[in-house]
């Protein structure tokens, strides 16, 4: 539960209200958190080949 308190306390959602919530709710919120992390990871992927793309293909789009 402190996984999921220290990942959406910064988004507006208390420790508090964590804990109040059913499994069913929790099970959400981690769900949630699992897609906001391989979005995070596909879009850094995607900038780092973008960085490391040869000069002539990062001036085409």
């Amino acid at each position: 539960m402190l996984d999921l308190a220290a990942f959406y306390a910064v988004r507006g959602i208390t420790p508090e209200q964590i804990r109040q919530m059913s499994y069913a709710d929790r099970a959400v919120l981690r769900v949630g958190r699992a897609r906001w992390y391989e979005d995070m990871i596909n879009l850094i992927a995607a900038g780092v080949c973008r960085a490391y793309a040869p000069e002539e293909e990062r001036n085409s789009g």
